[in-house]
């Protein structure tokens, strides 16, 4: 019979070496995936910190187009947190869509990591008409007077009146009578500035801590430019009146009529007679300038049943004055302006100026649509937009 011995010394070896191969192979996989790790994580530090360095460029940039808005030279270069950022800006003159956009760019680059970073930037508008009624001293209301609002986008006075929305303010004081119907909030930035008769109802909220407004808006230069492209001497048509082209004056005797076509206007002084009534041609839009004062006489009438937002004045006098039963449609600004409404006046749009008085029975209506008008700019821009374009 034969025997086969199987001889197994140096299998342990040969399982050990085995063993140790694998451990080997899983010790490099794992020192290459830590190494890969280190890499990634060494990539992602810079492209963060190549994102924030960038981040930094296009904030310096809005902070000094805020210090002054016609800078477009930009930075080139600048060293910050390691890395260093170059800074562009492209406005309308640059690209024509922009209109009043102003595109930041920053570009970044730290430890060879690169990142861009873009801000779209817009200027903060003012809005001259946000209330129906604004005085920088004061308003007061004498008894059975009232406001409310309408939109003269959205229909007739009748079909969108409001007892709501028609919101008043002032940077002084705001008092009335009795009997008062207020159909909004009334906002003044005085302390205790808010004084009230009895009988009153406020269809809104109450406020002394806004912010006072600046009413500063106009100027001078933009006087000087409507002067001298006024078109008064061709664009006034009617009868019963007289304009003087050397003082400026625009005068109206009793029951006149005076038609504006579309443009602009510069007078001294504007006086309706008794009866006179002052409109704007089919679809015309005005916009006058006044040096002086503005007064109607009893039962005249400005833009009687147009858009307010069709007849814009902007006033550097000192008075703006409605007789008994006048009808005024337009938007009034004149921050040095006493404006004075007697008794059954009624008037549409808006009003801004220094002193404000309604008399007994005067009523006002706050065309909404004013509230989205825009005039100027508070010289800030902001960012809107963003957007990682590296």
């Amino acid at each position: 019979m034969i025997s086969i011995l199987f001889n197994q010394k140096g299998s342990a070896l040969l399982i050990a070496l085995m063993l140790l191969g694998m451990l080997s192979l899983l010790g490099l996989a794992a020192i290459d995936k830590t190494n890969t790790d280190i890499d990634l994580a060494g990539n992602d530090a810079t492209a963060k910190g190549a994102f924030y360095v960038a981040e930094a460029g296009v904030k310096m940039a809005l902070v000094t187009l805020n210090t002054d808005d016609t800078w477009r030279a930009g930075f080139t270069n600048v060293k910050y947190g390691g890395g260093f950022y170059t800074v562009t800006l492209v406005d309308s003159t640059g690209d024509s869509t922009l209109f009043d956009t102003v595109l930041i760019t920053s570009t970044a680059v730290v430890d060879g990591g690169a990142a861009a970073v873009e801000y779209e930037t817009i200027p903060v508008y003012k809005t001259p008409f946000s209330f129906g009624l604004f005085a920088d001293a004061g308003i007061f209301f004498d008894r059975n007077t009232c406001t409310d609002s309408y939109n003269s986008d959205s229909g007739t006075y009748a079909t969108t009146v409001l007892d709501s929305m028609g919101d008043i303010g002032s940077n002084g004081t705001i008092g009335s009578s009795k009997d008062v119907n207020f159909g909004g909030s009334i906002n003044v930035a005085t302390a205790g500035g808010i004084t009230l008769g009895s009988g009153n109802v406020v269809n809104g909220d109450t406020s002394s801590t806004v912010d006072s407004v600046d009413l500063d808006l106009i100027p001078s230069s933009e006087y000087d430019w409507a002067r001298t492209n006024s078109i008064a001497t061709i664009g006034i048509t009617g009868s019963g009146f007289t304009y003087n082209n050397g003082t400026k004056d625009l005068t109206a005797g009793s029951y006149s009529n005076i038609v504006l076509s579309s443009g602009v206007y510069y007078f001294n002084d504007i006086s309706l007679g008794q009866g006179s009534n002052l409109s704007l041609a089919p679809g015309a839009n005005v916009t006058i300038y006044v040096n002086g004062d503005i007064h109607l006489d009893q039962a005249s009438t400005m833009n009687d049943g147009g858009a307010p937002s069709d007849l814009m004045i902007f006033s550097r006098g000192s008075a703006l004055t409605f007789n008994q039963d006048n009808i005024f449609y337009g938007a009034f600004y004149g921050p040095n302006a006493h404006i004075q409404y007697d008794q059954t006046t009624q008037a549409f749009g808006s009003l801004v100026g220094n002193t404000i008085k309604l008399d007994k029975g005067a009523c006002f209506h706050f065309d909404r649509m004013l509230g989205s008008f825009t005039k100027g700019t508070t010289g800030e821009m902001i960012a809107v937009a963003w957007i990682e374009t590296l």
